[in-house]
């Protein structure tokens, strides 16, 4: 975990601490992959889903700021199908986390329905990260409103979640 929120710090410090970046998200699946079940229990609920959700918010940042998103992608769709069927906050962190690498970079209107189902989980789901990870689909959709798909759901954002309406 200590590892994964590492790499996080470090994307978003853009692509210059890339290298720095990949190799915390190594370290990461290494001390993972090394977990012999003697660790706290407060973290026994991390699972490799989990691994796959931060991994990928690691690389998110990367993405968004000029690198290839296509790990990021490849992390949070594994993530989304690694956790259980049912809405959780994670799953829906990772959903939201995808749409926004996914507005950002190549496919709006996929995104757009990513964000639908990310909102669709709110009403069972409550989660102060969940809504910012929406807000910046919201905010990478703003170049993107002119597509229905992406103005529909900037609507539904505008109205789901306090503070984001844009112009």
């Amino acid at each position: 975990m200590c590892s994964s929120d590492l790499a996080r710090a470090l994307g978003v410090n853009g692509v210059d601490r890339e290298p720095d970046c990949l190799a915390a998200t190594d370290q990461a699946e290494q001390h993972f992959a090394a977990g012999n079940g003697d660790e706290p229990s407060w973290m026994t609920y991390y699972t490799g889903a989990h691994l796959e959700r931060d991994i990928g918010r690691a690389l998110l940042h990367l993405a968004v700021n000029g690198g290839d998103p296509t790990q990021a992608q490849a992390r949070l769709r594994a993530a989304v199908t690694s956790f259980p069927a049912k809405p959780s906050r994670g799953k829906t962190l990772a959903i939201a986390n995808l749409a926004h690498v996914t507005m950002s970079r190549d496919d709006p209107a996929h995104a757009a329905a990513l964000g639908h189902t990310a909102l669709d989980a709110m009403a069972t789901v409550r989660s102060d990260r969940v809504c910012a990870a929406l807000r910046q689909v919201r905010v990478a959709g703003q170049r993107h409103s002119r597509i229905a798909a992406v103005a529909e759901l900037n609507q539904r954002l505008d109205g789901a979640l306090p503070g984001t309406v844009m112009s």
